[in-house]
């Protein structure tokens, strides 16, 4: 199999470049994940908390989300407690 001059170079930047973007959504995740757990558990308690977001770095935001802040918002939806008859 005959390789052009500089192939192997571009295989490098494309494969450093998806490399870069599964890790920054890796990285994203988990935090959105962490602070959406600590939402769900505050919106349980006493005093619930408002929605908060989970700022982007500039890499992913322009090539993954499409924005510099995730939102985190959970719905309560508190069970009847009547006694059906």
């Amino acid at each position: 199999m005959a390789t052009r001059r500089g192939q192997a170079l571009v295989e490098l930047a494309f494969g450093m470049f998806a490399f870069a973007l599964v890790v920054s959504a890796l990285a994203t995740f988990a935090v959105y994940i962490a602070r959406s757990l600590r939402v769900q558990n505050s919106a349980r308690g006493p005093s619930p908390e408002r929605a908060e977001a989970v700022e982007t770095g500039a890499f992913a935001s322009e090539w993954l989300f499409g924005s510099e802040k995730l939102k985190i918002g959970e719905r309560v939806s508190m069970p009847v407690t009547t006694i059906l008859k």
